[in-house]
């Protein structure tokens, strides 16, 4: 069924509506070029408020009465993208640009074109669109696909909103548009004489009826960038510093709190680090509407999607989930505290045994300051001096009585070289005409030095161990 166009002055909207069974899409694609080239010639700047909103908005049943009763009562506009006013809906609806959900629900999911072919979804095999609002010089347009409205607030449930932006991802995807886009906040206006607009059906989409035309499969996570090589920006310093942040608290808070304590922080630590004109920012600080926002971002997708990383150290202990929270602190508490006083001990014995050897008195402020630790954590660890001590003396014991042996040994070898050489006078003495050291070693201690160092297996010159 061929669709009906009907042209207007260049303050009012051109609008082709076709009956909700849709029709000849060969003729609705002829519809489109004649409308686009009839209005190519018109001036491009216009005044952004029209006299009159398209009646159409007043007529219940059709698609563009639904985006003036599901916007908000005030709504963000402007005749750019900005919309930095604030407007009554019936007001809003005049400028090209306004703001299309509310707040905290989704009614409408819209996908931003940013190519000329605004019948894309037409060659995918998609379901229709309810509106198609196309800037008349360059073709890029918004889709406007009518759903249930889904509640995004604090206090909503998880499910729906992923299943929603699961969706929205897969269409996004299939559509070429921008997946960064989200349905707004703003969008272009339906029927305002900037853009061209097309009504198609008055219909409300079911997600389940749009997911059965897409793979809505969840996709990978992207590698994380390092803060050092953020751009200068505020606005993405704010998003990387709050992400962290989040990440660190999201899991205690899942325990102890709810997913609206856990807004509260992002919003307290958002404000903290709002400083970027004492960072030297000629800008200046955000404004609460920008922390709002990322904040909202943020919070949303770690509470959602954060679970941490494999490679981070949880659950040493292995503790039944079972147990109360307050219960699995108090032994994680205990386990630590045991970790870090093993670890000082072993600090302060390995600083007494080095002072020991070096001969210097064991002292809690020469420990504490060869250890690397305090003179206070030192004093509770005066029973290693005594056990250093204690070892070193055990030790030494053995190795007094080994010197003993070794000098008698020694003494008696010596009185027999004497009684069968000659001694020259020398220090050397000569023995079947071979020469040996002979110098006197007066002390044990160095006789096992030398002993040590001298080989076991010597070798007599005089044998030829030639074959």
């Amino acid at each position: 069924m061929a669709g009906t166009s009907t042209s207007h002055k260049s303050k009012k909207p051109v609008l082709i509506i076709l009956p909700p069974n849709g029709g000849n899409m060969d003729a609705f694609s002829n519809a489109l070029t004649s409308a686009s080239v009839t209005d190519s010639a018109q001036s491009k700047k216009q005044t952004s408020k029209a006299k009159a909103a398209p009646s159409r908005y007043f007529e219940e049943g059709t698609a563009l009465n639904r985006i003036l009763t599901e916007s908000p009562y005030l709504a963000r506009c402007s005749d750019n993208k900005t919309a930095a006013l604030v407007r009554p809906r019936e007001h809003a609806i005049r400028f090209p640009y306004m703001q299309i959900n509310r707040r905290e629900m989704v009614s409408w999911l819209i996908f931003d074109l940013d190519h000329a072919n605004s019948l894309i979804w037409d060659d995918l095999g998609l379901p229709q669109p309810n509106l198609i609002v196309r800037n008349r010089v360059n073709g890029h347009s918004h889709l406007y696909y009518a759903i249930s409205p889904v509640c995004t607030s604090e206090k909503a449930r998880d499910k729906p909103i992923q299943y929603m932006k699961a969706v929205y991802s897969a269409f996004a995807l299939l559509l070429k548009a921008d997946p960064d886009y989200s349905s707004g906040p703003v969008a272009k206006t339906p029927g305002h004489p900037w853009w061209l607009t097309t009504e198609l059906h008055d219909s409300i989409y079911e997600l389940a009826d749009l997911a059965d035309y897409v793979d809505t499969q969840v996709s990978s996570w992207s590698k994380a960038s390092r803060l050092e090589d953020l751009p200068e920006s505020r606005h993405v310093i704010l998003f990387e510093k709050l992400r962290y942040y989040a990440y660190s608290v999201v899991g205690r808070q899942r325990e102890e709190g709810n997913f609206e304590s856990f807004c509260r922080l992002l919003d307290t630590y958002a404000a903290n680090i709002n400083n970027f004109s004492r960072q030297g920012f000629k800008t200046g600080n955000l404004p609460l509407s920008s922390l709002r926002a990322t904040v909202r971002s943020v919070s949303r997708w770690t509470w959602d999607k954060y679970r941490g990383t494999a490679s981070a150290c949880r659950g040493v202990m292995a503790l039944d989930r079972l147990l109360p929270l307050k219960r699995r602190q108090s032994l994680a508490a205990a386990r630590t505290h045991a970790v870090r006083q093993k670890a000082t001990e072993s600090k302060i014995r390995d600083a007494c045994r080095v002072l020991h050897e070096r001969g210097d008195q064991l002292r809690v402020g020469t420990v504490a300051k060869e250890a690397g630790v305090t003179r206070q954590t030192t004093a509770n660890y005066k029973h290693v001096f005594h056990e250093v001590t204690a070892a070193s003396s055990v030790i030494a014991e053995p190795l007094r009585s080994e010197a003993r042996a070794l000098e008698i040994d020694n003494q008696g070898s010596l009185a027999k070289i004497r009684s069968g050489a000659r001694w020259s006078g020398s220090n050397c003495c000569q023995f079947e005409g071979e020469h040996i050291v002979g110098r006197n070693v007066k002390h044990a201690a160095h006789q096992i030095t030398a002993r040590n160092a001298v080989p076991l297996n010597f070798k007599d010159s005089r044998v030829d161990d030639s074959p």
